[in-house]
């Protein structure tokens, strides 16, 4: 029965339209109070993508442009009781436009066929218990993100977690300890089949906090894979890793109109030395810093570099002021990324030995709902395949050098909704030029 005593909390025709989409974002999320039964929560967001890719001369190199546009939308449902606990979950539904390929007209075929190159699935997941004394557990596929993308942006995880907050003066502690099952053997068959060996287990420590605005965290992770000492007709598991350790710190301030914030992922190996057969099989570093000036309220400057060593870990979702070097999000692919700054530490192949990428970002607000951004930068990466040149194909190269380019504009046509129009160049080893149109509707 519905809790019919609380302003706001009938579930009316104007709710359930509000939940499906169909009314304006400005009403935000949709929550209903049912009684014996808890607090419901409605959202929803979508995006639709057109865009360009003129591929130049590379290792990813097709000859031809490469166009097409891309619809995704999120549905999300929240339940949460009066003791604390919640059931959170979110529908993904993605699609990627081709015209009438399904040849069964507009109902269409399997949800996750690969043909169709579209899928419905269980984005997020899990059970949530939020006590009064600082306590928060969570167990089911959640989200991941750290380190401002540098480490991992918008990934998901089959996790359990835990975590205790601490208030003190001007800010907040947060311990944290997590396990997340990183492949299983039993369910990763597709990606070497039949040659997965084993599970792979990640457990990590972590704090984060936030003092007087600065924000900060640390986090350490242990990689627990199998060996594989028939390689290559045995791998460990997908990602091809034995053991390694991740150490990932990130801070980040804003001081007046100066803001800046750093990251750094330092991977240490317990695999064999003498086999390179496991991605971060080896030790590797990579870090970056980005600073910024606030010229004007309309008016912003920023500038960035990063550096990896001996094939240093960056998360492909990490802002590197172009749309063709990484800027790719884990679950939110970006069509036009053609290039990837970072390494998978001494495994041989068309990923990164040694490099620095470096770049400026001009930031425009002449009015609240328009921003416009410019930047410039340069990208040197020594790949591995430089020891392996007399030996591999024409199409892999020794390094990836290139001057990149990259304007954006974003417009936002009220809370929730915009469109963003970018576009972006890179010369040199990379010879490529996109475009792209992004909408977005959010509920919530």
């Amino acid at each position: 029965m519905m809790n019919n005593n609380k302003s706001g909390t009938k579930l009316t025709a104007l709710a359930f339209a509000c939940s499906l989409g169909m009314m304006s974002p400005a009403l935000h999320a949709v929550t209903v109070e049912f009684d014996n039964v808890g607090t419901v929560e409605f959202k929803a967001d979508a995006f639709v993508k057109g865009y360009n890719v003129d591929n130049g001369e590379g290792n990813f190199n097709t000859g031809d442009d490469v166009k097409g546009a891309q619809s995704q939308a999120r549905l999300t449902l929240n339940l949460t009781n009066e003791n604390g606990w919640s059931i959170n979950t979110r529908m993904l539904g993605f699609y990627d436009w081709a015209g009438d390929r399904r040849h069964s007209g507009g109902s269409g075929s399997d949800y996750t066929s690969d043909k169709n190159i579209d899928s419905l699935s269980l984005d997020l997941a899990y059970l949530q218990y939020k006590g009064d004394d600082g306590w928060l557990f969570r167990v089911g596929r959640q989200e991941a993100s750290w380190a401002y993308g540098f480490n991992i942006q918008d990934d998901r995880r089959d996790r359990i977690l835990a975590m205790k907050t601490i208030m003190t003066d001007g800010g907040y502690l947060g311990l944290i300890g997590l396990y997340d099952l990183r492949f299983s053997e039993d369910f990763s068959q597709n990606s070497v089949a039949p040659l997965s060996t084993g599970d792979l287990n990640m457990y990590t420590i972590a704090a984060i906090g936030n003092q007087s605005g600065l924000d900060w965290g640390v986090l350490w992770a242990y990689f627990d894979g199998e060996s594989a000492p028939d390689f290559p007709n045995e791998f460990p598991n997908p990602y091809f890793i034995d053991n390694f350790h991740n150490i990932s710190p990130y801070l980040g301030k804003t001081i007046g109109d100066f803001s800046f914030k750093t990251a750094a992922n330092f991977n240490l190996s317990d695999a064999n030395a003498e086999q390179a057969n496991y991605f971060w099989g080896n030790n590797s570093w990579a870090a970056f810093v980005e600073a910024g000036y606030q010229i004007t309220p309309e008016f912003q400057i920023q500038a960035q570099v990063a550096g990896i060593g001996d094939g240093g870990q960056v998360g492909r979702g990490w802002d590197s002021y172009s749309m063709l070097i990484n800027n790719s999000p884990r679950n939110e692919i970006n069509p036009t990324r053609t290039e990837f700054f970072g390494g998978l530490g001494d495994f041989n192949g068309n990923t990164g030995k040694d490099g620095i990428i470096y770049g400026v970002r001009a930031n425009w607000t002449p009015m609240d709902e328009l921003t416009v951004t410019l930047a410039a930068g340069r990208m040197e990466l020594d790949l591995y395949n430089a020891d392996l040149s007399t030996v591999l194909p024409d199409f892999y190269r020794d390094n990836t050098y290139g001057n990149f380019f990259d304007i954006k504009a974003l417009y936002e046509f009220s809370k929730g909704t915009s469109v963003e129009l970018r576009a972006g160049h890179a010369d040199e080893d990379i010879d490529d030029t996109a475009v792209m149109t992004t909408l977005r509707v959010s509920f919530g």
